[in-house]
């Protein structure tokens, strides 16, 4: 049958250029792997040709992300990827976000920033990039045939981005695909998941998939060092990307909790699902492996952890497109992708790194092992023994995010935590104790020897401004439970320790990013756990209504239009709607009385987004207060409406765990970027 108005010039392009992207970074492994066996006697026409087909490589993916953007843009809706995320109805930057909104486009934006990232690594690494780029490329070679779409002896390897809605959907009797002219009947694609429909997550996955790809570098280095026998030289140039991966994921982990906390209705940023533990541990562990590589460059010590934690921080985000991707964490996470037939690829792409990892590793584990005994009264022990901690922390998560996992592997049928919040908090507070009161100790301590009673006269100012900070939130009744009065006692001590160091350099050398970073990690801690544990609903039903039962009637307010009802110091009334799209906005105004008089102080608009196919998505909105949010969202919705059902959340301190987050990926960019000047000084 031949199909008429099918533009399949850019599908047959689209897939041209995926088979060269995928061809070139195959023979650009090989070459520079040939390149680095003869580096005795190395030819230059070699490492030009090697170049050149990395170039083409490079070129070819853009052409692909060109050409999927443009299905995308003109709505062509016979490719089945271009029906199932997009809409003409979605403004245009939504219709950004359907790019990475499944699986072959986020295997695009990854694969697209390693690429890019080689390029810099070509111009950049010196006599470190032959080694290096076997392994950026050899990781291209794995992320390109993700895009391929073929089946080979059975197995499917890849899926195309450029397959037709009707080849998808070939054989099913009595669709518009028996008729030539299908095309006039698909007036309009499927469109984005409602939740998605956000200015959040449209800048979320690509910072995500930025810091992916940054920590193929470390990792690459690693490997190039054992390749070369320079087990020290690759900390230097490595350093820089471990830390520009940092700010990229700790931004790209901040956005999702920023979405979450404005698209999602359970009062917070962060809820422990397992697709979000999947992409904090690559960010622990790597907090892990910077320090390491900082004691094992200045004093020698703690090498084999170095390596160690470059390499498994990539393990882990291969790991957590595994548990993403293959679909086994489905019935546990709200965020994962469901199984597209890529499991066995994806977990062959995992498993020749982890085996290239542990080759490396044992063959040379003599040459890397230190046993130079360490001075407890050091910063460098401290930093040690801090990294390890955190570590430990990012054991614990990845372990439980994994029970699934476990579980098919070996037939068990363990049940993951029912209450992931309650769970989580329970176990990471004292690894998060622990932390902040070695981030405080180290902060007054020199690398190498330091003086007992030194180091005692610098760490009592600190503890003694912890003490009295901590009253106030004693007093007050914000913080009771023993546990979390220590735990506030430990944040304090670090931030004070911390500040110190800042304004008054109590060690040597001063590291002005590292301390502004440390800050943020306390002020983060400390709205973490005031927010926790002072979170409450302070919507109860005082209508003349019941809501059906006791918890329900507990947690909700109902508000019949125009009627006024107190809740939590406020008065409340449901004013109207308003409709845009598909989206219907519900204006609830906050009152208070004042001498008699009802003044209002605020209002808030939260909506429904009623898609014609996925159904209804309730979206919060929030007031912001510094110390204070006020977090509403729409449980019910009455007929006309004449009534709604809010459900309202009073969150404490939450402004300055951002402020916080925010202070710590601003101090780990500023540290980048001293990092990277101090190197443009040391070549030139």
């Amino acid at each position: 049958m031949n199909f008429t108005g099918e533009h399949l010039l850019y599908g047959v392009l689209g897939k041209s250029f995926v088979w060269i992207s995928f061809a070139t970074s195959l023979i650009s492994t090989l070459l520079f792997l040939f390149h680095f066996s003869r580096r005795e006697n190395p030819l230059r026409v070699i490492r030009g040709i090697t170049r050149s087909f990395y170039i083409l490589h490079v070129v070819s993916l853009l052409a692909v992300i060109v050409i999927l953007y443009i299905l995308i843009f003109r709505h062509y809706f016979e490719y089945t990827y271009v029906w199932q995320y997009s809409s003409i109805t979605l403004p245009v930057k939504y219709i950004i976000s359907c790019f990475w909104a499944g699986q072959e486009g986020s295997f695009l934006v990854w694969g697209i920033c390693q690429a890019i990232l080689g390029l810099f690594l070509i111009r950049k690494a010196g006599d470190w990039e032959s080694p290096v780029m076997v392994i950026v490329s050899l990781s291209q070679v794995f992320v390109t045939s993700m895009l391929l779409g073929v089946t080979l002896f059975g197995l499917k390897v890849g899926s195309s981005p450029f397959i037709l809605l009707r080849e998808t959907y070939a054989g099913q009797t009595g669709s518009i695909f028996g008729h030539p002219d299908y095309l006039q009947y698909l007036k309009d694609g499927n469109g984005l998941n409602p939740l998605l429909e956000n200015i959040w997550m449209t800048i979320h996955p690509p910072i995500l998939f930025i810091g992916y790809a940054l920590a193929l570098v470390p990792f690459s280095y690693a490997i190039a060092a054992f390749m070369k026998k320079d087990f020290q030289g690759w900390i230097r140039p490595a350093l820089p990307w471990v830390l520009l991966s940092l700010t990229f994921l700790g931004a790209g982990i901040l956005l999702g909790g920023a979405w979450a906390y404005v698209s999602l209705t359970f009062g917070g940023f962060w809820a422990w699902d397992p697709v979000e533990n999947s992409s904090l541990v690559p960010w622990l562990t790597l907090v892990a492996s910077l320090h390491f590589m900082i004691i094992s460059r200045r004093q020698h010590f703690g090498l084999l952890s170095a390596f160690l934690f470059s390499l498994i921080s990539y393990i882990l985000v291969l790991y957590a497109t595994f548990l993403t991707r293959s679909g086994v964490l489905s019935e546990t996470s709200a965020h994962s992708f469901g199984d597209n037939g890529l499991t066995t690829q994806l977990l062959i792409y995992l498993l020749v790194f982890i085996f290239m990892m542990l080759v490396f590793i044992v063959l040379n584990i003599r040459k890397i092992l230190d046993y130079k005994k360490d001075e407890m009264l050091s910063k460098e022990f401290w930093m040690f023994i801090g990294s390890l901690i955190v570590a430990l922390a990012a054991f614990q998560v990845i372990f439980t995010t994994s029970i699934p996992v476990f579980n098919k592997l070996f037939g068990t049928h363990v049940a993951p935590p029912t209450d992931n919040v309650g769970f989580y908090n329970r176990w990471q507070m004292p690894y998060a104790l622990l932390i902040a009161a070695f981030i405080g100790i180290s902060q007054v301590l020199n690398y190498a020897l330091n003086q007992w009673q030194e180091t005692l006269k610098k760490l009592y100012l600190p503890a003694l401004l912890a003490l009295l900070g901590s009253i106030p939130f004693f007093f007050s009744g914000i913080v009771t439970q023993f546990a979390f009065i220590l735990f506030l006692y430990f944040i304090l001590f670090g931030f004070f320790a911390t500040l110190l160091n800042l304004l008054f350099h109590s060690s040597f050398p001063g590291n002005t990013g590292g301390a502004l970073t440390h800050l943020g990690f306390m002020l983060f801690l400390l709205g973490t756990l005031i927010t926790f544990s002072n979170s409450r609903v302070i919507s109860t039903n005082t209508s003349r209504y019941d809501l059906g039962n006791e918890r329900t009637n507990s947690e909700n307010l109902m508000l019949v239009k125009s009627d006024t009802l107190y809740m939590a110091g406020f008065y409340v009334t449901y004013v109207n709607h308003s409709r845009s799209g598909n989206t219907t906005y519900y204006r609830v105004d906050f009152l208070r009385m004042r001498e008699g008089k009802m003044s209002k102080q605020f209002s808030l608009y939260p909506s429904v987004n009623v898609h014609p196919t996925m159904g209804a998505v309730y979206n919060p909105e929030t007031r912001h207060y510094p110390l204070m949010d006020y977090y509403t969202y729409i449980s019910q919705v009455g007929e006309g409406p004449e009534y709604i059902v809010i459900k309202a959340i009073m969150n404490p301190f939450i402004n300055v765990l951002w402020a916080g987050a925010l202070l710590m990926v601003s101090g780990l960019a500023y540290a980048t970027v001293r990092k990277i000047r101090l190197r443009r000084k040391a070549s030139q």
